[in-house]
């Protein structure tokens, strides 16, 4: 998405609506997330998706480990039980004027759960700040939650209102941390499972020895392999991935 300058009522909602109607990968469930990064999560989002309470989660960690996956996941379970939720990509919503971000997320409070993914990336604008500040406190007010994502901890990361730190520090503080090579592999496999393909540990080891490190650049792979052996009918062999990566 482009950055534009909004220059009426009608482009400012035309913009909010593509900002944060963001379509949900409805392969990034909870239940195909791996918690061995952070075994205690998984039990403290059930309580909070279960909760008739406010409550907030915060999740920090590098990119790559799958925060995008873990909110996309709570999102489509809570709506799942019936509940009104949304997932906010703040490198979207940042291409929106801070002027502009009280208006943005007015009436949002009425979600029972609101995701926000790397909202490090807003946080350090005032502006935007504030408002996210009353946002947080509707969504307390009417027992509703919250599950953030950032890269940094919250004592850590950059915020230029003292007041919206010190809600973040309330939230129950997760770290995510990256799988090793072997977990990865697993992931990788279970994920191709999912999709009808069969990798066996030579072809996992082959598309590590050669993609890009890190998780998220390894799924990328087997979603182009996804696709190429849907298209073409094919099988995944090592020559295949050869094909469809020109490695």
């Amino acid at each position: 998405m482009t950055t534009i300058a909004i220059k009426n009522v009608h482009q400012q909602l035309s913009f909010r609506q593509l900002t944060l109607g963001v379509t949900l990968n409805a392969q990034q469930q909870l239940n195909n997330f791996s918690f061995s990064g952070a075994p205690a999560l998984a039990p403290a989002l059930d309580d909070l998706l279960m909760s008739k309470k406010a409550d907030s989660v915060y999740v920090f960690g590098a990119q790559g480990v799958g925060k995008s996956h873990l909110l996309q996941g709570c999102v489509l379970r809570a709506q799942e039980m019936g509940q009104q939720a949304i997932y906010i990509s703040c490198r979207e919503l940042i291409q929106i004027p801070s002027v502009q971000a009280n208006e943005c997320l007015e009436g949002l409070e009425s979600n029972a759960l609101i995701c926000v993914d790397d909202i490090d990336h807003l946080i350090n604008d005032r502006q935007w700040a504030l408002a996210w500040f009353h946002l947080y406190n509707k969504l307390m007010q009417q027992s509703h939650h919250l599950v953030m994502s950032a890269t940094l901890n919250p004592r850590m990361v950059v915020c230029h209102l003292d007041d919206l730190r010190s809600r973040l520090q309330l939230a129950n503080v997760f770290q995510l941390m990256a799988l090793d090579e072997e977990a990865s592999g697993r992931l990788l496999q279970e994920k191709a499972q999912q999709k009808g393909l069969h990798l066996t540990n030579e072809h996992v080891a082959y598309i590590f020895s050669r993609s890009p490190r890190g998780l998220t650049n390894v799924l990328a792979v087997l979603d182009l392999l996804d696709t190429a052996s849907w298209h073409e009918k094919r099988r995944i062999t090592i020559p295949f991935i050869k094909q469809v990566m020109a490695w």
